[in-house]
């Protein structure tokens, strides 16, 4: 199993630049330079037969690294121009060597937006006008800029990061929408969290020729976890019995809302639980068996009928379907005390915001899987608040409720005692209703396969999203919920 890839704020990546530079025995231009090729080989890789290449430099590092480029696309005889957003006479140090570098081989500068050709659909443009220093927002003569990258017909690369996405936190105002960033030394969790994902395109890592002996030492803010550095489950025994699987008690289904709690039943089942109980209305157990035979549906009209089936289970998920009524504050409140581990999402989760219903429970073996809104909802803020930084959310939601906490998105962070986890899983096909129930009963299927509530949540989330993917090749638009079951099924195993 490979080791998930570190992440690193802005301030730790310009560290490790100090230190490559220190190991390498190299000037920090020669560093530049380094940077500028990776990305102009990543160009001619991706576009071979481009015609011609527009880069916007801006003043600090990430436009000398734009200069480089467009320096070594005139050595190749490839038309270019710069767009200079900070005029040349202003550069210092490095960024004003590689301008030099390339006035030197002939590349057109200009410094107005009015003097730049319209970029059509053979043209690459090359977006270098904000490194990992930036935070927002955007000043008006970038703005511009940014506007007219966005608006181009052809290709975009972003050198390092989309300019106006904010390297720290991966939030963003006006910004660039790349098809491809190539970035350096070391990962940028802006780039994977937040609207990373959205505006990035095709992440390219680069190290530059980095020694392995500039990380250690150097402040991570979270792992980011793919396929293959995520624990599976242990293949079976020929002797096998449902018991030795988890028995996983559903909650949830007020009046109106019963494909939930089935959707998050049928997914724990399909997700390999040995047994699978559902506590919902009496007017769902119809559907249920007709739905699922295999769950045993339980009809319930209070809190106190739910406590004969809290005995048994080997893990409770609380939340699809609830409701917020009186009916689900009955039952959470009793689920919420029960001895075995819990995952709560949905309504569970906005009637524990509200503070009326287990108020100042902390445990260590729960799971709270919050969308943005419940986030908001659990810390007693805005959703703006959770947008401009996911990762400081998921974690202030776990210091408040202790035990694991999957904030969901296109880089779903999982925030635990021992910090922060990314995971990149999944597609915009999969915004769509009882997606979030499905993920509910996966991690409550793999919490009853024996694996604790961390790694039980990395899988998940993995499957869950890599089912999306998978059930996603025939289009995203109208792919429902129950369309990932199969897949979720296959990749289990």
């Amino acid at each position: 199993m490979d080791t998930p890839q570190p992440l690193y704020s802005a301030e730790s990546v310009r560290e490790l630049d100090r230190r490559t530079i220190a190991a390498l025995k190299i000037p920090s231009l020669a560093l530049m330079k380094r940077a500028g090729r990776a990305a102009f080989t990543q160009l001619q890789k991706r576009w071979p037969e481009v015609r011609r290449i527009q880069v916007f430099c801006g003043g600090g590092n990430n436009g000398g690294d734009g200069y480089v480029i467009a320096a070594l696309a005139a050595e190749k005889q490839i038309p270019v121009t710069v767009y200079a957003c900070v005029d040349p006479q202003q550069l210092k140090g490095d960024a004003l060597a590689a301008c030099d570098y390339a006035r030197r081989e002939g590349v057109h500068i200009v410094t107005s937006l009015t003097e730049l050709d319209t970029a059509d659909g053979d043209t690459v443009v090359v977006d270098a006008l904000l490194g990992t220093g930036f935070t927002g927002p955007l000043r008006e003569h970038m703005t511009h800029a940014v506007e007219r990258i966005n608006k181009s017909a052809g290709p975009i690369l972003a050198v390092d990061i989309p300019s106006g996405l904010n390297a720290d936190t991966g939030s963003a105002g006006d910004a660039v929408g790349a098809d491809v960033t190539v970035s350096f030394i070391g990962r940028k969790f802006g780039l994977y969290g937040g609207r990373g994902p959205a505006l990035c395109g095709e992440v390219v890592f680069d190290n530059l020729g980095a020694p392995e002996s500039v990380y250690p030492g150097v402040e991570t803010v979270a792992q980011r976890f793919g396929s293959s550095s995520i624990a599976r489950l242990p293949k079976r025994a020929a002797d096998s019995y449902k018991g030795q699987f988890g028995h996983v008690l559903v909650v949830g289904g007020d009046s109106g809302f019963g494909g939930a709690a089935l959707m998050a039943s049928e997914s724990a089942a399909r997700s390999g639980a040995g047994l699978i109980s559902l506590a919902t209305r009496p007017e769902h157990l119809a559907a249920a068996l007709t739905r699922c035979p295999e769950v045993m549906a339980h009809p319930v009209i209070s809190g106190q009928e739910l406590e004969p089936l809290l005995e048994g289970p080997d893990v409770i998920a609380v939340g699809p379907g609830l409701g917020r009524a009186p009916w689900g504050e009955q039952l959470l409140a009793r689920a919420g005390r029960a001895e075995a581990p819990l995952v709560l999402d949905a309504d569970a989760l906005n009637i524990l915001a509200g503070g009326r219903v287990l108020a100042g429970i902390r445990r260590d073996d729960w799971v709270l899987t919050p969308h943005v809104g419940e986030a908001a909802r659990l810390l007693g803020c805005d959703t703006a608040d959770v947008l401009a930084d996911p990762r400081a959310a998921a974690i202030a939601v776990q210091q408040k409720f202790s035990g694991v906490v999957v904030l969901k998105g296109a880089g779903t962070l999982i925030a635990h005692d021992g910090g922060v986890d990314l995971i990149n899983s999944g597609n915009p096909g999969m915004a769509s209703g009882g997606m979030g129930d499905l993920l509910t009963g996966i991690i409550a299927a793999l919490i009853g396969q024996h694996l604790s509530p961390l790694r039980a949540a990395r899988l998940a989330v993995w499957l869950h999203g890599e089912a999306g993917n998978r059930a996603a090749e025939d289009g995203q638009r109208g792919l429902l919920a129950t369309d990932l079951l199969p897949w979720v099924r296959r990749l289990v195993d």
